[in-house]
């Protein structure tokens, strides 16, 4: 089994970027034209509790989103909605709780993203109650030094929660606000039918993406207990899971673009990093073993 379609195209995109409409620093046509100069296909403007509209920025799709926020005791959520439209999130207020919201942007046909869960002070045993939460942000660029604590990297909270029993699909966005520097850095490659909200948002919800930093999937296909996995010349092909101690976990090297990987006894879910010789990492999907 393949992951992706090799028939199908891949598009560029950022799920979570601010402007002047919340707590950004630029306007959205500014946010927009950097992303669009940058090679990016959609992106969504996820502005706090104000949802914009569908636009096409110089053939830069621009996808209806908002990021809701609460506050508990010990910790933050924040979750980025997608929208088919603008006019799905009519109904939504301050005061609703995060479960009703979720309920809400599901029922539209929305997509709900777990925004910075290290960040954001999360716990697996919370994590492990977002239903009808799918997606989780493994890296968030603006969360990390030197814009906030060296907390961008969520990937031990979300192997903790998985290991657990709850796994999550995961991307890499920007959340930019200030765009000095983390715009434009951390993303997701995303096969849809095509370059249209309706389709980018059918392809996260079939988990038919990846997220990255510039290494590229080329290829992930299951072979009974192997891992196929084909890549753009990388420095590090990594295997994460549930065990915490696998033999030959790590493999590296210079330009290796290639690796068949073995699943272990006791491994309920694999998922693959890679690091290039510039430190940029890739992400894939976690895989769920069925013995």
């Amino acid at each position: 089994m393949k992951l992706f379609d090799p028939a199908m195209k891949f598009y560029k995109g950022n799920t979570h970027a601010h402007s002047t409409n919340s707590d950004g620093r630029v306007s959205p046509e500014e946010s927009m034209r950097q992303y669009r100069e940058a090679g990016y296909d959609f992106l969504a403007l996820t502005d706090h509790w104000h949802v914009g509209e569908e636009r096409n920025y110089n053939g830069l799709l621009v996808i209806p989103g908002v990021e809701y926020d609460f506050t508990f005791e010990t910790q933050a959520l924040h979750i980025v909605c997608l929208y088919p439209d603008a006019k799905c999130a009519a109904g939504i207020r301050r005061g609703m709780t995060h479960p009703e919201i979720i309920r809400h942007v599901n029922s539209v046909g929305g997509v709900v993203i777990a925004a910075h869960p290290a960040w954001s002070l999360n716990t697996p045993d919370f994590l492990s109650t977002l239903d009808g939460v799918d997606i989780a942000e493994v890296y968030n660029t603006v969360s990390g030094e030197p814009f906030n604590g060296p907390r961008a990297n969520s990937e031990g909270i979300l192997d903790v929660t998985a290991a657990n029993g709850r796994l999550y699909n995961l991307v890499a966005a920007d959340d930019a606000h200030f765009y000095h520097g983390e715009q434009c850095v951390s993303y997701i490659m995303v096969q849809a039918e095509a370059l249209t909200v309706p389709a980018v948002l059918d392809a996260l919800r079939k988990g038919r993406f990846y997220a990255t930093q510039g290494p590229e999937f080329r290829n992930i296909e299951i072979c009974g207990d192997e891992i196929i996995i084909e890549t753009s010349p990388v420095s590090r092909i990594t295997v994460c899971s549930n065990r915490y101690w696998v033999n030959d976990r790590c493999v590296q090297g210079e330009g290796l673009t290639r690796r068949v990987y073995k699943v272990q006894p006791g491994e309920r879910f694999v998922r693959i990093r890679l690091t290039d010789a510039a430190g940029r990492c890739a992400w894939s999907n976690p895989i769920a073993i069925e013995r």
